[in-house]
């Protein structure tokens, strides 16, 4: 039960009874601020030192939440449990499917054959994948139908059409399709899909706003049940674990950066740096606005980031604080993209969990449409009851009242007597104040209260649209009305849904999920598919970066240019860039880094005719500047690390 007492009253009433405890605690976090301040004045130039005490605070700081937690325990279970066991309204679910599987669906998944035909020696299996290579093959016969299929399957999702088979589909069709290109030295991170699109194929979520929910509402007509789906904890659920996986996708994130580097990540010119690899990784490319400019923005920033990823876990399990999440995540990511061009829109559409579009859509109906409208049936005639059912799956603003024409009780509280009682049962009516239509006319005054079917109203007044509706109507009404019974009030029988075993499946998935991902986080594992740590940039950046050169030699001796940007549309500038980065590190087998050296020329040189020519190619390990400003400088050093000798091309 929701208590009435005020956020005032709460907080006087806890700091009444727990004087010495808030006392305590509000005195050893304001210690916090103290000694980092103090460790940077003692300890101005010695790294590991800063390093190992933001390490003991940031514990200290945990220990510290977690003595709190027991303390208040009471209060911590309570939250907890009206966590898991809250309800909502089913399009609140329905609308995050579509956006989901949307996603998936418009994924430019034109380089996955691509990727499918590069050299076996190019092959870096992520952490813990290593075994399906020799499970699951990689080519382009099986890469081809597979990208068709999840299309197809993304898709019929998306509309709700056999929704649980095609979202169960489409994950499994997701962990292959969209883990070939993890396979080849760079993991991009959309991980999420997957196990978003695992818990809605769990879940009920094509209950509205889906085909499968105007078979569902037929089957439940026939039954005499015309209600959709209402509130309920088998569409709640499933939100709740999105919200728990965003925060494990942010937590180990901000803790990476803070064990590893300490507050040192924030209070230094670290974020300055990561920015120019990340642009340097981007082929070079360079945002509009320059943060790197501004230290005392940039290491706000950087504060703020460490802050949002680690509080996030915490604030999903308040109703007041989730509906900030949304803005502070857009503001997050949006961030992100403008000063680093990494795109998580994919991630970002999962916000619109933390909104109640039911309450949203309503309150838009009555600011639209304040007075009422009725739709009067005929109660009696199985088409009529499926008709009505068919409506209100899409009847999103709440604006529309359906009328039993058959229930005097319901006609005499809406004042709708002094309708023709003989009409009423020939034609279904449209009521509006003191108008009424009926038939074709009907249906096409009360579209103008369904805005998800306002894209075919305009259509509905162009001729000779309404003169065939009308005849259509009129035939299917006569032949209705020919073979209906004696008048009677149809029984109501409850609705034949189980929200307890959604539920329990859901709670199995999302349990599941959860504990991988929270595996993947501990275990330092953020190159993993489909389990995986999201990139924590932890590590401290330098101003130096070291990257794999390949330079073509022609056969007169000298080097022959190429502009790198202009590679291969299907391997971007990052990906190329993850794939040198692991041949480098590739250190226990000389033989076959050479391998790796050769695979990944020929795949180079397919995006230069110019290159055909080459007698040799020449690999460098190079250490540059990654300023902007620098690029171009002479390299701090450079030292070959293996000379392929090329047969001439006739």
């Amino acid at each position: 039960m929701i208590s009435n007492v005020s956020l005032k009253a709460k907080v006087e009433r806890f700091y009444k009874h727990n004087k010495t405890l808030v006392l305590i605690h509000s005195l050893v976090a304001l210690l916090w601020p103290i000694a980092v301040w103090l460790m940077y004045l003692l300890f101005p130039d010695q790294l590991k030192t800063r390093i190992l005490l933001s390490r003991v605070i940031f514990i200290a700081i945990c220990l510290q939440l977690l003595v709190l937690g027991v303390q208040k325990r009471h209060f911590v279970v309570k939250k907890i449990r009206e966590f898991f066991t809250g309800t909502t309204y089913p399009i609140n679910l329905a609308i995050f499917r579509i956006l989901l599987f949307e996603s998936i669906f418009s994924l430019d998944l034109s380089q996955i054959v691509w990727f499918s035909e590069l050299p076996k020696e190019l092959l870096f299996p992520p952490i813990g994948s290593g075994w399906l290579i020799n499970i699951i093959p990689i080519n382009a016969t099986i890469a081809q139908i597979g990208t068709l299929l999840l299309k197809i399957f993304s898709f019929t999702a998306m509309i709700g059409l056999f929704t649980r088979t095609s979202a169960w589909l489409t994950v499994i069709l997701s962990f292959y399709v969209l883990g070939i290109p993890q396979f080849y030295g760079k993991v991009d991170h959309y991980h999420h899909l997957l196990w978003f699109a695992a818990i809605l194929a769990a879940s009920p979520c094509a209950d509205v706003l889906s085909l499968d929910a105007i078979f569902k509402s037929w089957k439940r007509a026939d039954r005499g049940q015309l209600e959709s789906p209402g509130l309920s904890r088998a569409y709640a659920l499933p939100l709740r674990f999105i919200w728990l996986l965003l925060s494990i996708i942010y937590l180990f994130p901000g803790l990476y950066k803070l064990l590893n580097s300490g507050f040192d990540w924030a209070f230094s010119e670290n974020l300055k740096y990561r920015l120019y690899s990340i642009w340097l990784d981007r082929d070079g490319w360079i945002p509009a606005f320059r943060l790197d400019q501004y230290p005392v923005l940039y290491q706000l920033s950087a504060i703020g980031s460490i802050f949002f990823e680690l509080c996030f876990i915490f604030l999903i399990f308040f109703s007041r604080t989730r509906t900030v999440l949304p803005f502070a995540g857009f503001s997050f990511h949006f961030m992100i993209y403008q000063l680093m061009k990494i795109d998580f829109t994919s991630l970002l559409k999962a916000y619109v969990t933390f909104f109640d579009f039911n309450a949203i859509f309503h309150g838009i109906g009555h600011r639209l449409f304040p007075k009422d409208m009725y739709v009067v049936y005929d109660g009696n005639c199985k088409l009529c009851r499926r008709t009505i059912a068919t409506l209100r799956v899409f009847d999103i603003l709440g604006r529309l009242t359906f009328v039993n024409a058959l229930d005097n009780q319901a006609l005499t509280n809406h004042n709708l007597l002094w309708l023709d009682s003989q009409a009423l049962m020939a034609d279904m009516h449209t009521v509006f104040e003191t108008k009424s239509w009926k038939g074709f006319l009907a249906y096409r005054v009360l579209l103008r209260r369904m805005p998800i079917l306002w894209p075919i109203l305009p259509l509905l007044y162009v001729w000779p649209i309404p003169v065939i509706a009308k005849r259509i109507y009129r035939r299917v009404a006569d032949s209705r009305t020919c073979s209906l019974p004696q008048a009677e009030i149809p029984k109501i029988s409850k609705p034949n849904y189980q929200p307890r075993t959604y539920s329990q499946v859901v709670m199995v998935v999302g349990t599941t999920l959860c504990i991988a991902n929270l595996i993947a986080g501990l275990t330092v594992v953020y190159t993993g598919w489909p389990f995986s740590a999201y990139p924590p940039f932890a590590s401290l950046s330098g101003p130096q970066t070291v990257i794999l050169e390949l330079v073509p030699i022609s056969s007169t001796g000298t080097p022959i240019p190429s502009a790198p940007k202009d590679l291969k549309k299907e391997f971007a500038a990052h990906r190329f860039t993850g794939l040198t980065k692991s041949i480098l590190k590739e250190t226990d087998d000389p033989i076959k880094k050479q391998q790796q050296l050769n695979a990944l020329w020929q795949v180079y040189s397919r995006s230069y005719p110019e290159f055909q020519q080459a007698k040799s190619v020449k690999f460098y390990e190079t250490t540059i500047w990654n300023a902007p400003e620098r690029r171009l400088e002479k390299p701090i050093q450079q030292s070959l690390i293996f000379e392929l000798n090329l047969k001439p091309k006739s």
